[in-house]
This record gives structure tokens, sequence and C-alpha cells, in this order.
């Protein structure tokens, strides 16, 4: 019965057809595995939702995995462009850092970030590149510090930095 529809209506064949291909070309690109995979909730996705509302927008945030990783542009008005000088640069690139692994940890949920495994957070001046990581349960802690000297001795402990110089 369906043959015989098919063999009154060649079009209707043809489209069937091409539909088939269409949707197999899909498939073959990605785009239902991207699709699906966007749809599994993760810790990291709960802490990038959270954070998008109220980090700048210069912040380039993305998971990968249950991974996050966190790209920004030193703000102009924190530290100059134009500043050369590699001690008073680092100083104050780190102070920047520390301030942005503060801002993660006072944004977003305590259960969400303890769950995310690593969060990787990239800063990036035009003479000077930190790329830097830790684990998600450290960067809880972070936001009930108030001493300096426990706060810098937890980033010392917690906190892998790498310099890039240009």
């Amino acid at each position: 019965m369906i043959l015989k529809s098919l063999m009154k209506n060649p079009i209707l064949m043809v489209g069937i057809l091409f539909m088939a291909i269409f949707l197999f070309q899909l498939r073959d690109k990605g785009f239902f595995t991207k699709r699906a995979n966007s749809m599994i909730p993760t810790s990291c996705k709960s802490v990038m939702v959270r954070l998008a509302k109220y980090m700048n927008e210069s912040w380039e945030m993305k998971c990968n995995g249950n991974n996050l990783l966190i790209e920004t542009y030193v703000d102009p008005k924190v530290i100059d462009y134009k500043l050369r000088d590699p001690k008073a640069l680092r100083e104050k690139m780190y102070k920047a850092l520390a301030n942005s692994y503060s801002s993660v940890s006072r944004y977003s949920a305590e259960d969400s970030l303890s769950r995310t495994n690593i969060i990787s957070l990239r800063l990036i001046h035009p003479f000077l590149t930190l790329n830097s990581m830790s684990e998600g349960k450290h960067v809880v802690n972070i936001k009930n510090m108030k001493n300096l000297s426990n706060l810098s001795r937890h980033f010392e402990q917690t906190i892998r930095v790498q310099e890039v110089t240009k």
C-alpha cells in the first residue's frame, strides 16, 4: 500500500530521499551530538550561568566537560596597557588574578563551584599573560577568607600559575 502510494507520487519519494540525505549530513557533522551534550546538566554550566549574570561582558567563559575555562583581558582602568616595568606589572597582574578568583567564588553557588573539577582562568595583558588553574573545591574557600596572609598562603598552595611574557 505504501509502495503503491509512493509509485503514484514520485515527487514525494524524492522529497523523502532528500530529507534523509539532509538528516544524515547533519548527523555526520555532529549537530545532534552538540545539541545532546548541551542538554546534559553539569556543575560547570551552573557556575557559568550564574557568573554570566554578574561578571563583565569581557569575560569569555566556556565549559569543557565539568571544567570551567575563563579568559579575560585586564581592565585598562586597573592596569595601564602601557605599563612595561616587569616587577610592577607582575605585582598588579597577580592582584587582578586574585580579585578574579575572589569574584568567581563570591558570585557562584558554593555547591556547584565545589563540584566543578578545574577552574582555569587566563588573564591577558599586552606584555604579560597569566594562565592559572585550580580545583573548584579550593576556589570555594576564597569566599570566606578575610585575612590577607591566609589568602596569599591559600593562593600559593592551591593555584598553579604560568606566566607568559610577550
